[in-house]
């Protein structure tokens, strides 16, 4: 899982050096960047890590890179978990700490965002930022469903916040390019596919009961949109 490559010296400099960086892992192999990435992400959220617009635009290209990974993962677990503790352990680490991982660093960058308020590099990643991030939550919450775990209270506030900052900048609604394969949505719904998927779970689902449930949100939050209502009169 750990494999090897032949990483550049500041692999996520920029998005050229990160696409460079991963083309160097074996293709045939998409497991063998999961450790070296998962190291990688890890520097930039340090706090004395140098964080800048063009490191953050890396990790955009590296996330979206990911999708074999995380498709090969899940795939793994549904159909190997149950052979063994081990395995199952294994497996559902591989998944959870990789988005983690990109969790904590986004984390990491949004903090930058704010401090550069008014800083229009990094302002015109925002959107991107907030969409991923509640993408990863979205990841985040159906791990932990493959296990029958809930989510405590300060995730849904990180979830409600996203989407809120989301709302007071009005990016809710704008067009990213964060979909399967790099297709259109928006915060939004990304917003609404988390909720559904929550609301959804009836806490005895399977693993594999989930992925079909997951791999049908988008469909079926295509249409829906929330009304904003004010709580009082006044």
């Amino acid at each position: 899982m750990f494999g090897f490559g032949n990483p550049a010296k500041d692999p996520l400099a920029d998005a050229r050096s990160a696409e460079r960086w991963l083309a160097s892992f074996p293709a045939n192999d998409p497991l063998a960047r999961h450790g070296d990435l998962l190291a990688e992400l890890g520097r930039l959220a340090e706090p004395t890590a140098k964080r800048t617009p063009q490191r953050l635009e890396a990790v955009f290209f590296a996330d979206a890179h990911c999708g074999a990974m995380r498709k090969n993962l899940t795939a793994q677990y549904i159909e190997h978990a149950s052979r063994s503790s081990k395995i199952e352990h294994q497996l559902w680490s591989a998944m959870f700490d990789l988005t983690q991982a990109f969790l904590v660093t986004y984390g990491a960058f949004a903090h930058e965002v704010s401090r550069h308020a008014q800083s229009p590099k990094w302002q015109q990643l925002l959107p991107e930022l907030l969409g991923r991030q509640i993408i990863h939550l979205g990841l985040d919450a159906k791990t932990r469903l493959y296990r029958y775990e809930q989510w405590i209270p300060a995730k849904w506030a990180e979830l409600h916040g996203l989407f809120s900052l989301a709302c007071t900048r009005k990016y809710d609604r704008a067009q990213l390019l964060l979909g399967p394969g790099g297709s259109a949505t928006t915060i939004e719904h990304e917003y609404l596919v988390v909720l559904l998927l929550q609301l959804m779970n009836a806490g005895n689902m399977t693993a594999r009961h989930l992925e079909w449930v997951a791999g049908e949100l988008d469909e079926w939050c295509a249409a829906l949109r929330l009304s904003v209502e004010p709580s009082t009169v006044t």
